[in-house]
């Protein structure tokens, strides 16, 4: 995730904030803005496991983005995106589906 090539392209502020927005070194902001974003994009592919991946796959399931996929190695030759939904999604074991779904 390029934070200043999301910021650049979408025009989520105006011009003259970037660059004093871009050299704050706040990183919460960041994490926040990559929650935010993963959460709502049309398809998460998590980069690594972990309590990030976990919290994005939460807030999709709760609001019905259920495309998470996870890579990993292509057997065969040929795969389809189904080969590579998160287990979250398959087998419902994300704690999500016991509050929201």
């Amino acid at each position: 995730f390029n934070l200043q090539s999301v910021i650049a392209q979408d025009d989520i502020m105006p011009a003259e904030k970037k660059g004093e927005f871009l050299n704050s070194g706040d990183s919460d902001l960041a994490r926040a803005l990559d929650l935010e974003i993963c959460s709502q994009s049309d398809v998460f592919v998590p980069a690594i496991p972990g309590m990030f991946y976990g919290n994005v796959a939460g807030k999709r399931i709760a609001s019905g983005l259920t495309q998470i996929l996870v890579p990993a190695p292509v057997v065969g030759g040929s795969a389809q995106a189904s080969d590579f939904v998160s287990t979250y999604i398959t087998k419902k074991s994300h704690f999500a589906y016991s509050c929201y779904c």
